[in-house]
């Protein structure tokens, strides 16, 4: 009788069976009959649950994860906290989470528009629980989550996963998208400057030509390091498409865009691709286009458009240029 005709007739055998160690496997019985959880899982179940991820569930960047471990941590719209929330509802330095005796507690930090969980302003240390919501102001709202260590790791890369362009590490399209109209409705309604800058690599047919599509994949990354030394922190970066990169600058007007538009072609020019013995040069041409009192957009397609055409000048010009849209 075959091995999987005896589980049948047998029930019990079957069950004992799926309880033996690999080494005691009978000819004839699945694999799959045997195999035991992967021992992932059970280290994960010993694991402490000493790790809290922050969530955003709404406001601005939905879905971003913050993963928090013993360190205490600032929260709030200023660039010097470590959960940073580009939300002008949040104050600069709005509340904070430390850690003590293995427990997460949320301080409010004097506020202008509160902190809230389960609907109530909070005057005092709050003790996160799992699952909880926590409202920042009036539109951030965040989902906390007490994890192990594997379990925020897994969250934080699904996360970067959907956000994250895999060549050069810099931010995909769509993470852009979402940030860039949220960026001109802020731009709008506070009456800021909003610049954005379109980039370019000159020739980069020729070097995947030239030199195989390994070396332009190279120039790829080159030029995204030498973009991402350069912008600011709060400036979005990302890559648009194929060998095109976007800056998008708050609070930038004409000259600043300019002139960052310039430092960011100074430093790729500086850039220098080893292969076979050889230093490559890469160069840039840049567009760049403002949202000011002077020249307004109704979307984030029409100011990338009127950089895009400030992009087709420099390249007509003899590229290596910075152009802006008038």
């Amino acid at each position: 009788m075959a091995g999987g005709d005896q589980g049948a007739a047998f029930p019990e055998r079957a069950a004992v069976s799926q309880r033996r160690p690999a080494s005691h496997k009978k000819a004839g019985v699945s694999k799959t009959t045997i195999q035991l959880e992967p021992g992932v899982l059970d280290i994960n179940a010993l694991m402490p649950r000493d790790r809290c991820t922050l969530t955003v569930v709404a406001g601005p960047e939905a879905g971003r994860v913050f993963a928090l471990g013993a360190e205490p941590v600032l929260v709030g719209r200023s660039d010097e906290c470590d959960v940073c929330l580009d939300d002008a509802g949040v104050s600069g330095v709005h509340a904070s989470i430390t850690r003590s005796a293995g427990h997460f507690h949320l301080v409010d930090q004097g506020s202008t528009n509160g902190t809230f969980v389960a609907g109530e302003r909070l005057e005092g240390p709050h003790r996160i629980q799992d699952g909880e919501r926590l409202r920042l102001g009036m539109s951030t709202l965040l989902r906390a989550e007490l994890h192990t260590r594997l379990e925020q790791e897994a969250a934080c890369h699904v996360w970067e996963s959907a956000v994250k362009d895999a060549l050069t590490e810099l931010h995909n399209r769509r993470y852009f998208d979402d940030r860039a109209e949220a960026e001109l409705a802020y731009a709008d309604r506070h009456r800021v400057p909003l610049s954005a800058l379109l980039v370019d690599v000159d020739h980069f047919k020729i070097f995947n030509d030239t030199w195989g599509h390994a070396v332009g994949d190279e120039v790829l990354r080159a030029v995204a390091r030498a973009l991402a030394d350069t912008v600011r922190r709060e400036d979005v970066l990302a890559r648009y498409g194929g060998e095109e990169f976007v800056v998008l600058m708050r609070g930038t007007g004409r000259e600043g865009a300019r002139a960052l538009g310039d430092r960011v072609r100074q430093a790729v020019e500086r850039t220098r691709v080893p292969h076979a013995g050889q230093d490559l040069q890469v160069t840039i041409s840049v567009g760049a286009s403002t949202f000011d009192s002077e020249h307004t957009y109704a979307t984030i397609a029409d100011l990338v458009k009127a950089a895009d055409g400030a992009l087709y000048r420099a390249k007509a010009a003899g590229r290596n240029r910075v152009c802006h849209a008038t």
